[in-house]
C-alpha cells in the first residue's frame, strides 16, 4: 500500500511540475529564469573593443565569444539623464520628458532662460509625504488645534485615572488633570510647530515614464534596483525595491556640495563667518584661523526650513493682530516694529537662500580641528572625532542637523586631511543622506527602509548622492587628481559591495545595477591619456597612484576603470545560476574633449543672432547681449539651438511657416563649419523628425553633433556669449573655437551620437539586425525574458535571445 501511495504521490508531483512549467512558460515555451541587467555609465564601445582585443578585459571578452557583444546606440542628445531615462523606459526623450542636463525654459514674460532639464525644485506639503501616524497627526493640524486636542485628551485620560484608579477626590483629580492637560496642550502646540508644514526645494524627477522594473513589479515579478539612474522620486511600486542613483541630491539640497577648510590667508573674504568663497561648481572654500594648534568652525547642512516657516507664521499672526480693533498707538507701533524685523529677516533668508552667498540660515554642527603632535590632526564633527595623518581619509562621520527635536536630518560624510603643514587643508565630502535614517522629505529608496536594508547587508554606510564622486572639485582646480581617484575607488568599492550583496538576495527575479566609475574617470582623466589634449603634460601623466589594487600612472586611469568594470562582471557571473540571463549595457560612450565651440558666437558670426550695441564684460550673460528684434536663432544647453519663433518666444520674429527653411540653412552652414581647417560638426538633427511624443515641445529645434575632440563650450551651456578684452581694453566677441583648458577633459554631450556608442553584452546569443542595437532595446528585451507583456508605447520590440 505504501508503495502505491508513494507512486501516486510521484505521479502527482510530476503533473504539478508539468503544469507549473506550462503555466509559467514564456511565449517561446520556456519557464523564464532570472534576469540581471548591469549598467556601466559611459562605457565606450571603441575603448572596450580595443581593450578586449588586447586581452585586458577577459570577462567581457568571454561574453563576446560565448554570448553576444555589439556597440549600443545612444540617444540624441547623448546625455546621461536623457539616455538612462530612455534606456529604463524603452521610450524616446519626447515620451520621457527628459531633454537634457540643461534646457530652455521661459520666464514669466515669455523670454527664454536656461533651466535644468532632468529635475525641478518643488515645494511639497509635508502631510502628503510618507509619515508616521503621529507625524501626520501633527502636520495635518494647526499648532493651536493640536494643542486643544492633546490638551483635552490628556485631561480626560488623567481625570479618569485619578478618579477611578487612584480614587482621589474629585476636586484634586480635576485640578491635577487640568494641570496635566495644560502640559499636554503645550506639548501638542510645541510638537506641531516642530515639524514643517511644507518643504521647499525638493528635487523632483522630471521623468514621466517609469523604468521597466516598475512594469515587471506590476506584473508580479519581484525586482531589485541598485543605484538606479533617474529612478529617484518615483511612485512606490509593490514588488520593486529601488535604491536611487543619478539625480539624488545631497542633504544641503545641492547636486554635490563639498567643502575645503584652509588656513591659507589670501582666500577671498565673504561677509559670512567664517569667510567663504564658492568654487563655481558647488564647492565651498572656508578660510579658518588656527590659534594654538586649534581651529573652531562649522559644517553647514540643510536650510533651516522651520525658521523660514515660523517667520512666515509669525508675520501672519502679527498682521492679524494689527487688523484687530481697539489697538493702542503704543501697541500698534510695537507690532509694526516686530513685523518689520521679521520681514527683514525673511528677506535676508530668501536672498541668501537662493543666491547661495551665505550659510547663515542653514543648520550646522561644530567642526573642530586640533593638532596632535607634529604629524596628525584630530577632526571632530559634531560629537564624533577621528585622528588623521596627512593624505589620509577618515572613516564615516554621522553629522545630525537638528531643526527641532522632531525634525532632524541625518547624514554621513568623510574627510581627508590633504595638507597638515601651513596652509592646512581639510576636505569634507558631500553630506549624504544617511541610508539608515533617510529623510522623509527626499527619499533615497523605495520603500524608504530599503536603503537601510542594504547598509545592514554590507555592514557599512555608503554614499547616497546620485553623483557621488568629486569630479566638480577637480574640475574647478580646487582638488587634485590623487584625491579624486581615491574618492572614485572608495565609491566603486561600496557600489561593488551593494551589487554583490544584492546578488546574494533571494527576493528578486529581476536585478538592475548601475555603476558610474567609467563615466567619472573619463570625464576627468582624458588629459592624461590623450597626448593631443591641450592640458596633456607627460610628467603629470607619468605620476603614479595605487588604484584598484595596482600601481598605475595617471595615464592609465581610464583603462584601470574599465578593468575594474571587467572584474565586477566576472564576480557577478560567478554568482549567477545557469538559467540566469545577464545583460550588460551602457548609456553612451566617450571622446576626448580638446576644443570647445561657442555656439552663440557662431550664430552671431553667421548672422543668425543679432547683438546689442556697446558690448561690455557684463554683456556676456544670456540674454543681455541679444537683440531679439533681429535674432533668428540662439543657443543654450549642451548643443541645442532654438529658433526665435513668433508666437512661441516672447520676442519671436520667425513665422512658423519660415522655420523649416531656416533650419535647413542652419544645418547646411553648421555642417560646413571648420576649426583651423578641420571639420568640427559631424551631424545636425531636427528633433521633431527623430522623436515623437507628448513632450516634444521640451526639446530643441536643432541638436548639433560635433566631431571627435570637439564639444559645445562651457559658456554656451547657460546661453552665454564668449567675450574677450583686447589690448586696448575694448570688449570684443571671442573666436568661435577655443581650447578646453578644464580638467573636465573628456565628454560625450553634444558629440555626434555615432561617435559615442555604448556597449551591449549578454551571456546568451542575441539576434542583431542590420541596424544594430539601440539602448531602447534593453527594456523590452528584459521584460520579454521575464514573460512580462511589453507596454504598447515602447518604441522598439524585444530582441530575440537564445535561452
Amino acid at each position: 500500500m505504501n508503495h502505491v501511495l508513494r507512486g501516486l504521490a510521484g505521479v502527482l508531483c510530476a503533473i504539478l511540475l508539468l503544469l507549473g512549467g506550462v503555466l509559467g512558460a514564456t511565449p517561446g515555451g520556456e519557464a523564464p529564469g532570472r534576469v540581471v541587467v548591469l549598467g556601466f555609465d559611459g562605457a565606450d564601445s571603441t575603448t572596450a573593443e580595443r581593450m578586449m582585443d588586447a586581452g585586458l578585459l577577459p570577462n567581457l571578452a568571454k561574453l563576446r565569444e560565448q554570448g553576444t557583444y555589439a556597440p549600443l546606440g545612444t540617444t540624441t542628445p547623448a546625455e546621461s539623464p536623457v539616455s538612462w531615462a530612455s534606456l529604463n523606459s524603452g521610450r524616446n526623450p519626447a515620451k520621457t520628458g527628459v531633454s537634457g542636463f540643461v534646457n530652455r525654459g521661459f520666464d514669466a514674460s515669455g523670454e527664454p532662460k536656461p533651466e535644468t532639464g532632468f529635475y525641478t525644485n518643488e515645494a511639497r506639503a509635508t502631510k502628503d509625504m510618507q509619515l508616521s501616524f503621529w507625524q501626520r497627526f501633527l502636520v495635518s493640524r494647526t499648532p493651536m488645534s493640536a494643542a486643544w486636542i492633546l490638551g483635552v485628551a490628556t485631561a480626560l485620560v488623567f481625570v479618569l485615572v485619578l478618579l477611578l484608579i487612584l480614587r482621589l477626590s474629585w476636586w484634586l483629580a480635576l485640578a491635577l488633570a487640568l494641570l496635566l492637560g495644560a502640559a499636554g496642550a503645550w506639548g501638542g502646540f510645541s510638537a506641531s510647530r516642530a515639524l514643517p508644514r511644507s518643504i521647499e526645494d525638493i528635487w523632483a524627477n522630471s521623468t514621466k515614464a517609469g523604468g521597466f522594473w516598475e512594469t515587471a513589479a506590476h506584473a508580479g515579478v519581484p525586482s531589485v534596483v541598485i543605484d538606479g539612474a533617474m529612478a529617484w522620486d518615483r511612485p512606490e511600486v509593490p514588488g520593486a525595491k529601488v535604491l536611487s542613483g543619478l539625480g539624488v541630491p545631497d542633504a544641503r539640497g545641492d547636486y554635490g556640495s563639498w567643502c575645503l577648510y584652509t588656513t591659507q590667508d589670501d582666500e577671498q573674504a565673504f561677509a559670512s563667518a567664517p569667510q567663504r568663497r564658492d568654487t563655481g561648481s558647488g564647492g565651498r572654500v572656508f578660510k579658518v584661523t588656527e590659534r594654538d594648534g586649534h581651529i573652531d568652525t562649522f559644517l553647514y547642512g540643510p536650510n533651516d526650513v522651520l525658521r523660514w516657516e515660523h517667520l512666515q507664521t509669525d508675520i501672519a499672526a502679527l498682521e492679524g493682530e494689527l487688523g484687530a480693533a481697539g489697538l493702542s498707538s503704543e501697541r500698534e507701533r510695537e507690532l509694526q516694529r516686530a513685523k518689520r524685523d521679521k520681514e527683514a529677516e525673511l528677506r535676508d533668508i530668501r536672498n541668501t537662500r537662493f543666491s547661495g552667498e551665505s550659510d547663515e540660515y542653514r543648520l550646522f554642527v561644530p567642526l573642530t580641528l586640533t593638532r596632535v603632535g607634529t604629524d596628525k590632526l584630530e577632526v571632530k564633527i559634531g560629537e564624533e572625532k577621528q585622528t588623521l595623518a596627512e593624505g589620509q581619509w577618515s572613516d564615516w562621520y554621522h553629522p545630525r542637523f537638528d531643526g527641532s527635536p522632531l525634525f532632524q536630518v541625518h547624514t554621513v560624510t568623510r574627510a581627508k586631511l590633504r595638507k597638515l603643514a601651513e596652509p592646512l587643508e581639510l576636505v569634507v565630502d558631500f553630506l549624504h543622506f544617511d541610508p539608515n535614517h533617510p529623510a522623509f522629505y527626499q527619499p533615497i529608496s523605495q520603500p524608504p527602509a530599503f536603503a537601510g536594508e542594504l547598509a545592514t547587508a554590507i555592514h557599512s554606510d555608503y554614499e547616497t548622492v546620485g553623483w557621488s564622486c568629486l569630479t566638480h572639485g577637480f574640475k574647478d582646480g580646487e582638488l587634485d587628481t590623487r584625491t579624486f581617484l581615491e574618492d572614485i575607488e572608495f565609491t566603486q568599492t561600496c557600489r561593488n559591495k551593494l551589487l554583490l550583496a544584492a546578488l546574494d538576495r533571494r527576493d528578486w527575479k529581476l536585478l538592475v545595477d548601475v555603476e558610474s566609475t567609467p563615466d567619472r574617470v573619463q570625464h576627468m582623466c582624458y588629459q592624461y591619456a590623450d597626448p593631443t589634449h591641450p592640458l596633456y603634460d607627460a610628467a603629470a601623466a607619468a605620476e603614479t597612484i595605487r588604484f584598484f589594487g595596482e600601481e598605475i600612472p595617471f595615464s592609465m586611469a581610464i583603462e584601470a576603470s574599465y578593468r575594474s568594470m571587467d572584474r565586477l562582471v566576472g564576480e557577478a557571473l560567478a554568482k549567477l545560476r545557469p538559467e540566469d540571463v545577464l545583460l550588460v549595457c551602457s548609456d553612451h560612450g566617450f571622446q576626448s574633449f580638446r576644443r570647445q565651440c561657442h555656439l552663440n558666437n557662431w550664430l552671431a558670426e553667421h548672422g543668425y543672432l543679432a547683438l546689442q550695441p556697446g558690448l561690455s564684460p557684463a554683456s556676456s550673460g544670456f540674454p543681455r547681449f541679444v537683440d531679439w528684434s533681429k535674432t533668428k536663432a540662439y543657443a543654450m544647453g549642451l548643443g541645442m539651438i532654438f529658433v526665435n519663433q513668433a508666437g512661441r518666444e516672447a520676442n519671436g520674429i520667425v513665422p512658423e511657416a519660415d522655420v523649416p527653411a531656416l533650419l535647413e540653412r542652419l544645418t547646411k552652414d553648421l555642417l560646413a563649419t571648420e576649426d583651423d581647417g578641420h571639420k568640427a560638426v559631424r551631424s545636425v538633427k531636427r528633433m521633431a523628425q527623430i522623436h515623437k511624443g507628448p513632450y516634444l515641445e521640451n526639446e530643441c529645434d536643432l541638436m548639433v553633433g560635433f566631431e571627435a575632440g570637439w564639444r559645445v563650450s562651457w559658456s554656451t551651456t547657460l546661453g552665454n556669449l564668449k567675450l574677450v578684452t583686447d589690448d586696448e581694453g575694448k570688449t570684443r566677441v571671442a573666436p568661435v573655437f577655443s581650447d578646453n583648458k578644464s580638467n573636465w577633459s573628456g565628454d560625450h554631450v553634444s558629440v555626434s551620437e555615432d561617435l559615442v556608442r555604448g556597449v551591449f553584452f549578454s551571456n546568451r546569443k542575441v539576434e542583431i539586425g542590420a541596424q544594430g542595437l539601440d539602448l531602447l532595446d534593453v527594456a523590452p528585451t528584459a521584460l520579454a525574458l521575464l514573460g512580462v507583456p511589453i507596454p504598447a508605447d515602447y518604441d522598439r520590440p524585444a530582441l530575440s535571445v537564445s535561452r
